[in-house]
């Protein structure tokens, strides 16, 4: 694993263009759905984010910030899980069994680069976005452009992101911070939590 990662490039240019987006910051209230193994389909890990912190993905660096990953609907929430197999050439067979969780969420700052206006604002293309190599990136010591833009997001203390999926054709991510979340106004309820275990 990559324990440095140079940062972006782009970095000082995408961080002007967040400064814009401020105007378009949203709060939100939904469901969104998490796709795990069973290890960690559990009350005590499903929401830490520490996985995706210690290994990077493709809105977060490795060894940075805790990051919890979702979708709007359970299919691309699975879809973007069988992605890693997919990409290293493991039969999906061996990816299985997966628990999906739906997770009810409260959003005061997110930031929707799903919306064109607001893609227009930071200056960067869907196409860039869905195009990013950031395992290569991250392979090589790089920051990827996606984890850059969350890098800065994460910096100005928003909560969290909509994000198009690169795993499936206009399926929609949330990638959430959760040390920014800021109780009462902003939470995470894991919902039917009792039928979940406590980590073992």
């Amino acid at each position: 694993m990559v324990n440095q990662i140079t940062f972006h490039p782009e970095s000082e240019r995408l961080a002007r263009g967040l400064n814009r987006c401020v105007a378009v910051l949203t709060s939100w209230t939904g469901v969104v759905y998490r796709s795990t193994s069973p290890r960690y389909a559990n009350k005590d890990d499903l929401l830490t984010g520490v996985g995706s912190k210690a290994s990077g993905a493709r809105w977060n660096p490795p060894n940075s910030f805790r990051t919890i990953y979702a979708s709007l609907d359970p299919q691309t929430a699975l879809e973007e899980a069988l992605a890693h197999f997919q990409y290293y050439g493991i039969p999906i067979a061996q990816a299985m069994p997966r628990v999906i969780v739906s997770v009810r969420v409260k959003l005061q700052r997110t930031l929707n680069l799903k919306d064109g206006k607001t893609r227009w604002l930071l200056g960067v293309s869907e196409k860039r976005i869905l195009d990013e190599p950031w395992r290569n990136k991250q392979d090589n010591g790089q920051e990827a452009l996606t984890q850059a833009i969350a890098r800065l997001a994460y910096n100005k203390n928003w909560e969290g992101m909509f994000v198009p999926s690169a795993a499936r054709r206009g399926g929609v991510n949330l990638v959430v911070f959760p040390a920014n979340l800021k109780p009462p106004k902003s939470w995470l309820h894991i919902i039917n939590l009792e039928d979940l275990p406590t980590s073992r």
